[in-house]
This record gives structure tokens, sequence and C-alpha cells, in this order.
């Protein structure tokens, strides 16, 4: 009998601990996972996920932990319809390797497993389901793009609807 309260204590102080831990990551969460399933994050020391606070831009992601791990990211988004947040394969926003934007189109979390499952140089747009809400996407290919993000920028940084060819094909970038 004791065996068993001390087993259900233990188990709602771990899950109110999660749960607090949960609460308390930024508005993007990007998670590097291993390319082959036959590898195992755990064991190559690549097990962290990396937060972004609504706001935050991150020019260089070099401070994250798996930044030089194998893998390829997936990411979480939070917070209110109409969030935008674009993902870079450059650093300092550069965006000849690729990027990413995504709007949410409503309040829940979204989830996206594959980064580089979106059709080229249109924005897509992806209706909520049990797992993740709805959000549009556009999403500017780049090589091994999933698997070589090296800056985040919130908000809109271009001009009317759509990323046009010329914003993200400037000399320098």
């Amino acid at each position: 009998m004791k065996y068993k309260i001390i087993v259900v204590v233990g188990l709602i102080l771990f899950l109110s601990g999660t749960l607090h831990a949960a609460e308390q990551r930024g508005a993007l969460i990007l998670n590097k996972i291993p390319i082959y399933e036959f590898e195992d994050a755990r064991q190559l020391g690549c097990t962290e996920m990396y937060d972004v606070k609504y706001g935050r831009d991150v020019a260089d992601m070099r401070e994250f932990r798996n930044f030089h791990c194998q893998g390829r990211y997936e990411m979480t988004l939070r917070g209110e319809k109409g969030r935008t947040v674009t993902l870079y394969a450059q650093f300092n926003f550069g965006q000849k390797a690729g990027f990413l934007v995504v709007r949410k189109m409503d309040d829940k979390m979204i989830w996206i497993h594959d980064l580089e499952n979106l059709p080229p140089g249109q924005w897509t747009t992806i209706p909520a389901s049990r797992q993740s809400g709805g959000y549009e996407a556009f999403y500017h290919k780049g090589s091994g793009f999933d698997q070589n993000l090296s800056s985040v920028k919130w908000g809109q940084w271009w001009q009317g609807d759509i990323p046009r060819k010329s914003a993200y094909q400037a000399p320098g970038n």
C-alpha cells in the first residue's frame, strides 16, 4: 500500500514539474532529431531543445548546444493567430540557403515535423488537425534546409502579401 502511495505522489510531482517546465518554454521550440531511424539522439548527446522567446530575433544559432549535431529540425510554435516567424538556413537572416516563413492561423500550438514538405516558392495553407493548429507557410528551398537552420526572425520582413523573388535574391544575401 505504501509503495502505491509513493508511486502516485512521485508521478504527481513529476508531471507537475514537467507541466511547469513546458509553460516556461519559448514561443518557438526547435528540436533536432536524428536523420536515420537507427540513430539514437541520446547516445549522440543531442537531446536538448532550442527555445526562442517571442520577439527575440536570433542572428546566430551556434549558441544552441545541438547546433553541430547531425539531424533534421522540427518545430512547435505557440501564440496567437497571426504570429509569424521565419527560419533561415544561413546566419544573419541570409536567404540564399533557404528559409521558411510560418504564420499561425489560430491560437492552437502548431507542430511541423518535416520542414521541407512544402511546395517551394508559394504560400501553402495547412488546416488545423488533432496534432496541430492551422498555419500558412512560404518555403524558399535550400539544399539541406531542415538540417542547417542558423537564424530566426519574428514578424513580417517583406513588403506586400508574399515574399517576392527580389526580396530574397538580393545581392549579398
